[in-house]
């Protein structure tokens, strides 16, 4: 039997300053086992909440429009740089050194509690893990990227992987299913790595795999490129005619500057995008000094306007200072008696210097309000005014260094093509003779021959050592299919009530597929199936896996953001059933879904119940839209109709999911 895995089971989850939840920034959520669902409706940020807790497990978020699967290194350290900007716009500048993600879970018998900050991938700022003794294992350090090492450790370690990029991968392309609706079936370059750790084989040995399924298929692509440059150079030798020169250029030159090149046009795009930023950002803040200062102005005039009113005398400031320190602010007589005097003109409506009569206005209480009203949006405005600053001036340092990094790039290759000017020759500029053009083109064609077989060496040495570990492969599947192959049908069956088979089977010389087979019939391409087909059957592989790949006796949790936009009320019910039947197996559920009348959430509670099912509302985390709000009352009867269900008598599990 091959290495079962243990992953994460989240028991906590708080937010911090997290400003996309306006009227709730900060949340607090305790999670018992079984589901989890976060109901809510478009647009208030529930896809973001999974975003949160997967970017404190890993440190990032995935790209949304990421280039194809190549291994999980360069997944992880080219998914770095986008996560330290997801979170922009959705934190406010002034929250951003506070807003904080804390996520508390166990993996076997420890019990991990992180704190990570939403703009430091690699960095926590709390961290603690202890065993079943109570026993703190990770070290006392104030180094919040040592922590963060700590934490990589440790967890790989107790998840049985041996790199913590195993982790993220399992944990953005295994467990998750969120916005991107990316399908495993029908993704070999996916599926490869996942079902190494899957069916069991050792987490070196599949780090291994990985490497060198990426290796094979590097090699294989520059050993067509090389093969490509060399017919290339052979037309071109024909177009110049001339006679064969056995001459060579320097090795890699024209890649060096191909990298060059492309690192320009790297630093010119990303300093683009921030120059286009900076513009934006001194906009917004010109826009909110304009509207503080129009708020200021507005103040004022209300201000004045209230001190000069004959019908408000008590507001004097002589009048004000006198009643306070019961001391004459014109003659200087001190006493209490001098407050009675003033208390007295006031009660009767006469001026406590001249005496005259006065009228009372029934505007003052309204001045009061509209200074009360303005002093609060000035407040604000000033608050925006701060962040805007703020914002401005932190993309301004950000301008100014992708700036250097811009000139340095541009430097380096400005002095590469003048080192190798002559190497080099610029064809047409007339410097270079068509003889020379000859010897420049069949050097180009003897190089690119031999790169074609220094590659075509590589990958044939990097197939022969991959091919134990794809026959390791097949045999821990053929092992593990007794039970996996029928716990997938009865989950699959659970939605889409068909006679299902699942297969292993060869995508190319060196990755595997799962195949899928519906009543018989193989389903190679996504079209043959409907769109809610395909995500719940891709959900129902991923618990499939889970289930093969874990300890029956340990917990772990998946993360659904729920696909029900796609589903017709037929398969509503079926699809809550299905998920019913994974909690059952001993698993938890991290989900959202939209309050609305459908039957999925429905048939969820009918089959957990309280016992195994919490609900929480999440439309009073952010502001509604004006559509949501002057409907909100279906908000509530949805929701009612759910936890009416949650809290009736529990049935049996066959009795519902049958």
């Amino acid at each position: 039997m091959g290495v079962k895995r243990r992953l994460p089971a989240i028991s906590y989850v708080r937010l911090e300053n997290f400003s996309i939840y306006r009227e709730r920034p900060t949340v607090e959520i305790d999670i018992r086992d079984g589901v989890f669902c976060l109901a809510g409706a478009n647009g208030l940020g529930k896809s973001s909440f999974l975003a949160a807790v997967n970017f404190c497990l890993t440190g990032i978020v995935t790209h949304p429009e990421r280039d194809s699967f190549s291994s999980m290194r360069k997944f992880y350290q080219d998914s770095l740089s986008y996560s330290r900007t997801f979170f922009d716009g959705r934190i406010a500048e002034l929250d951003r050194d506070s807003a904080e993600v804390t996520v508390h879970f166990t993996v076997g018998r420890r019990k991990y509690e992180l704190t990570r900050n939403l703009f430091e991938p690699q960095s926590l700022r709390e961290l603690i893990v202890v065993d079943d003794a109570g026993q703190v294992l990770n070290q006392d350090t104030d180094d919040d990227e040592v922590r963060h090492q700590d934490y990589a450790r440790l967890l790989v370690e107790d998840c049985r992987l041996s790199k913590f990029e195993q982790f993220v991968f399992l944990q953005h392309f295994l467990l998750t299913f969120d916005e991107r609706r990316h399908l495993l079936f029908w993704d070999e370059q996916v599926m490869t790595p996942l079902l190494y750790l899957a069916f069991g084989i050792d987490a070196d040995d599949a780090r291994l795999a990985d490497e060198l399924t990426h290796a094979v298929n590097r090699a294989e692509s520059r050993r067509r490129n090389a093969q490509w440059q060399a017919t290339s150079a052979r037309r071109k030798m024909k177009e110049l005619g001339g006679d064969a020169v056995d001459e060579s250029l320097l090795d890699g030159l024209l890649e060096q500057h191909q990298a060059l090149s492309e690192a320009v046009d790297q630093a010119t795009k990303e300093l683009t995008k921030l120059q286009r930023d900076a513009a934006d950002a001194r906009l917004d803040h010109a826009n909110a000094s304009a509207e503080y200062q129009s708020l200021k102005h507005q103040y004022d005039h209300l201000f004045t306007r209230r001190l000069r009113s004959r019908s408000a005398p008590r507001l004097h400031p002589a009048v004000a200072e006198s009643l306070k320190t019961e001391r004459c602010s014109v003659c200087g007589t001190h006493g209490h008696q001098v407050a009675l005097n003033i208390e007295e003109r006031l009660d009767t409506n006469h001026c406590p210097l001249c005496a005259s009569s006065f009228t009372p206005e029934t505007e003052i209480d309204t001045s009061i309000d509209s200074l009360k009203e303005v002093d609060s949006e000035l407040a604000e405005a000033g608050e925006q005014v701060k962040a805007a600053q703020a914002r401005r001036d932190r993309i301004d340092k950000e301008v100014d260094a992708a700036l250097q990094v811009y000139n340095d790039k541009v430097q380096q290759l400005e002095a590469f093509d003048t080192e190798n000017e002559k190497t080099l020759p610029t064809v047409g500029s007339g410097l270079v003779g068509l003889l020379e053009q000859r010897r420049v083109a069949e050097s180009e064609r003897m190089h690119a021959m031999e790169r074609r077989d220094e590659w075509a060496r590589k990958r044939d040495t990097a197939r022969r050592e991959l091919e134990p570990l794809q026959k390791a492969l097949r045999v821990a599947y053929d092992e593990a299919e007794v039970d996996f192959v029928p716990n997938f049908r009865d989950l699959a069956r659970q939605f889409i009530g068909l006679d299902l088979d699942v297969f292993l089977d060869k995508a190319d010389r060196t990755r595997f597929i799962l195949g899928l087979e519906v009543q018989g019939t193989r389903r190679r391409a996504t079209t043959t199936l409907s769109e809610s087909q395909r995500f719940f059957l891709d959900i129902a592989l991923r618990m499939a896996l889970v289930q093969q790949m874990t300890e029956d006796e340990t917990r772990s949790t998946v993360y659904i953001d729920t696909p029900e936009g796609s589903l017709d009320i037929a398969y509503e019910a079926k699809a809550g059933a299905m998920f019913g039947k994974f909690v059952f197996s001993g698993k938890n559920i991290i989900m959202t879904a939209n309050i609305n009348a459908n039957q999925l959430l429905r048939r969820l509670a009918e089959v957990c119940r309280s016992e195994n099912m919490q609900m929480l509302r999440m439309t009073e985390w952010a502001t509604l839209s004006e559509v949501q709000a002057s409907e909100e009352a279906l908000f509530d009867e949805a929701y009612s109709v759910v936890e009416s269900i949650l809290k009736s008598a529990a049935p049996t599990e066959g009795s519902v999911l049958a």
